[in-house]
């Protein structure tokens, strides 16, 4: 059966399935979204209705296995989980984020059966409860000068600024963004991709999902560094005076 998205969440998962420049806002959908679970031990209800769960209550939730796993089933809405089921059974429908810290511990599976669906391991479900999933990528400073090389991919790494500028596009802070190929000889590391970006006061933010998105893409040069476009010295001057930007924020213009 065609998967038709029955509510945002369910959207937002189609999107970011087929596009890794969606994947930063479907987490920033589920952890809003309600999710759905079958109660192991409980009659069918005879009606729907919102109820609030006491601290301390147990709640028995169905598991499955799956790819040899014990896995416990979530889904993005009530047809989803009907459609796996062959009678009546119990359901619960739960914050995706209250459910995750309820669960915490075991691994889940959205939408098991269904065309569009995700796995959930144990340490992605605690990155995004502690937040650490938003958490910044490993940084570096230069703590002495060096020099280094620049200059364009010999290999230009398409996927990679096709996939970032959609996802730029969705962030009103960005209004510039290159690629170059680096090497610092000091460092111990083979020569990689550099990515800069003009942002504002906004680096953390943007750098933080910049990283969610690049680990979906293969690149031709990883690892890929991120430097924030701040007052045009230094590296930042090679971009601004000798580079075109890949991405270039579009002004509409007023009459």
């Amino acid at each position: 059966m065609q998967f038709v998205p029955e509510n945002e969440l369910e959207l937002s998962l189609v999107k970011a399935a087929t596009d890794p420049a969606h994947r930063p806002q479907f987490y920033k959908d589920l952890c809003d979204a309600d999710l759905f679970i079958i109660q192991h031990g409980e009659k069918p209800p005879e009606s729907h209705e919102r109820v609030t769960l006491e601290q301390g209550k147990t709640i028995q939730i169905q598991s499955i296995e799956h790819n040899g796993k014990p896995y416990i089933p979530i889904f993005s809405s009530i047809s989803r989980l009907q459609r796996v089921i062959s009678e009546e059974v119990a359901y619960l429908g739960v914050n995706a984020l209250e459910l995750m810290k309820f669960t915490q511990g075991a691994d889940l599976l959205l939408n098991p059966g269904s065309d569009y669906g995700k796995e959930f391991t144990k340490n992605e479900i605690q990155s995004i409860i502690d937040g650490s999933i938003w958490g910044p990528p490993e940084t570096y400073t230069q703590k002495a000068e060096a020099k280094v090389m620049l200059g364009q991919p010999k290999v230009y790494p398409q996927e990679l600024t096709s996939v970032l500028s959609r996802f730029f596009k969705t962030r009103k802070q960005v209004k510039k963004a290159w690629v170059a190929h680096f090497h610092n000889p000091d460092d111990g590391l083979p020569p990689h991709t550099l990515i800069a970006i003009d942002v504002g006061d906004s680096y953390k933010e943007i750098s933080n999902e910049m990283g969610m998105v690049i680990n979906s893409i293969n690149i031709p040069n990883p690892p890929v560094d991120i430097i924030p476009i701040t007052n045009g010295g230094g590296l930042e001057s090679y971009f601004l005076n000798r580079q075109k930007p890949f991405y270039t924020k579009k002004v509409l213009g007023l009459f």
